[in-house]
Parts: C-alpha cells; sequence; structure tokens
C-alpha cells in the first residue's frame, strides 16, 4: 500500500464515522458540556477534567462547587475568577494561588485578603493596607455590599503599582521560553502548562514528557508527537480524541488501542490497520512498509482533508 493509498482509505473511514456533537466521557449528569471528562454534576462546562457540582467552567481541573471560573486548578466554592490554583471560598481572583476566604485579589496568596495585589502568605489585608484581625471583620460587611465594579477599580488602580512581568511563570526549572508555564522542567516554547518534562511546543498540557506539538493533551502523556484533546498516550503520533493508547499512530476517536495505525472509532483493540485486524506477524510487516513509505515523504496528518 502506498502512503496516497493509506490517506486516501483513512480519510474514507473518517467520513463514514459519525462525528460525536459533545465530547463527554467518564462523566455523570453534565448538561450541555463539550470536551469533559471524569466529571460529575456540571452545566455549560467545557475543556473540564476530575470536576464537580460546577457551572460555567472553562479549562479548569479538579475543582468543586465553582462558578463562571477559567483555568481554575484545584479549587473550590469560588465563584467568578481567572487563573485561581488551590482557591477556597474565593471570588473574583486574577491568577491567585493558595489562598482562601479572599476576594477581588490579584496574584495573590494567603487568607481573608479583600482587593489587594501581589502580596504573599498575607491575611486580613484590605486593598493592601494590614489591618487586625477585628478591623478586618468589622470593614469587610461594608465593603461586600459595594457593587463588583467599583472594588474592581480600586484593586486595577494598585496594580499599576506594580511591574509587569513579561510573562508568567513559576517554579519551574530550565524552562524559560513561554507563558503561564508551572513546575516544569525543560520545556520550549509551552503555553498553559504545568508538571511537563522535556516537551517543546506545548499548548494546554499537563503532566507530558519528551513530547512534542500537543494541544490540550494531559495525564500522563510520553513519547508522544502531534495529538489533540487527548490524554494518557504512549509512543503515539498524530491522534485526536485517543486515550490510553500505545505505540499507535494516526488515531480519531479511539481509547484502549496498542499497536494500531490509521485507526477510527475503536475500542480495547490491537494490530489494526485502517480499522481491520490483523495478526501480529501481519501488522508488523504492513506498519513497517507503510511508516517507511510516511517518513521518507515527510508526511503528517495535514495530508488529510476531513
Amino acid at each position: 500500500m502506498t502512503s496516497k493509498e493509506f490517506f486516501t482509505e483513512l480519510q474514507r473511514i473518517i467520513l463514514s464515522q459519525p462525528k460525536f456533537p459533545a465530547v463527554i466521557i467518564n462523566c455523570e449528569a453534565c448538561e450541555f458540556c463539550n470536551e469533559v471528562y471524569d466529571s460529575k454534576n456540571l452545566s455549560y462546562c467545557f475543556d473540564t477534567y476530575s470536576t464537580t457540582d460546577s457551572f460555567y467552567l472553562f479549562d479548569s481541573f479538579m475543582c468543586a462547587t465553582c462558578g463562571d471560573c477559567d483555568y481554575a486548578v484545584e479549587s473550590e466554592l469560588c465563584y467568578e475568577s481567572v487563573d485561581p490554583y488551590k482557591a477556597f471560598n474565593c471570588e473574583y481572583l486574577e491568577y491567585c494561588d493558595n489562598i482562601r476566604d479572599s476576594a477581588y485579589c490579584y496574584r495573590c496568596s494567603g487568607n481573608n485578603l479583600f482587593g489587594c495585589a501581589n502580596l504573599k502568605n498575607k491575611s486580613f489585608c484590605i486593598f493592601n493596607r494590614q489591618l487586625t484581625e477585628l478591623e478586618y471583620n468589622n470593614k469587610i460587611k461594608k465593603l461586600k455590599l459595594l457593587p463588583p465594579e467599583k472594588i474592581l477599580t480600586v484593586v486595577e488602580d494598585i496594580k499599576r503599582h506594580f511591574p509587569l512581568t513579561q510573562t508568567i511563570a513559576q517554579d519551574n526549572e530550565n524552562t524559560t521560553y513561554g507563558n503561564y508555564i508551572h513546575f516544569d522542567k525543560n520545556c520550549y516554547l509551552c503555553f498553559d502548562a504545568a508538571h511537563d518534562e522535556n516537551c517543546s511546543y506545548l499548548y494546554d498540557s499537563f503532566n507530558c514528557k519528551t513530547s512534542y506539538d500537543l494541544t490540550y493533551v494531559a495525564v500522563g502523556t510520553e513519547l508522544t508527537y502531534q495529538a489533540v484533546d487527548s490524554a494518557t498516550l504512549f509512543n503515539c503520533n498524530f491522534c485526536i480524541h485517543a486515550s490510553n493508547c500505545q505505540d499507535s499512530s494516526y488515531l480519531f476517536n479511539c481509547s484502549n488501542a496498542k499497536n494500531c495505525l490509521g485507526c477510527v472509532g475503536l475500542k480495547n483493540k490491537e494490530y489494526c490497520i485502517l480499522n481491520r485486524q490483523f495478526t501480529k506477524e501481519e501488522y508488523e510487516k504492513i506498519n513497517n512498509q507503510i511508516i517507511a513509505q510516511l517518513n521518507t515523504a515527510g508526511l503528517g496528518w495535514n495530508t488529510l482533508i476531513y
């Protein structure tokens, strides 16, 4: 089989199978959602993983009882926040971590903060001013009655007193290019990435190793090249909506596949090429021939039109 014949047949299989209107995997009571995994009781959530009892979330991970949040991670009882990490009982946060019982804060950590910016490990502060616990509790009751727009105006003024960094990144090692990078090691040009190692050209990734050109790929993916909306891949290339797959290439909507090439919509399969079952010996022979041709021609999945 030539590389042209391979792509023609793969494209035919892709077009012959229905495309899911929404991707909701291992979920319970998740309505009006898409790209949601291992979650329960969600409404209007997107690109969300391992989250419960929440609504209007985007790109969030391991959250509970949250609403109107983007890029929330390991947070609970949070509302109207962007980039909260390990936040509890907070609202109107922007890029805060290890914070609780706080509101209207920017790049802060601590507890009982209100309208603060760039404070670390502080408690009982209002608009960056240190108060006693009693003073804080007395003033906070009145401030919470004010409209959000008025408080946010004050916070924006406080933010102007601090320098803006070129990128947002912390707790990284030998990872100097990119933005919104955390706990990465030996990575290059990664964005919205965390806990990755020896990777390049990642967007919205988590816990990947020795992989390149990934978008929305997470959960222990390793030795993988050019994958989208996938998780837990090992030694895979050119995958879309693939999960728990190994030693495979050109997969679309596949799960628990091993040693497969050019397959669509398969589950719990091994030694398949273009959705056809082969013996191990047949698979290895045909697979090696096709891969050799693709490598020689330098062809990727951009060959497909679907």
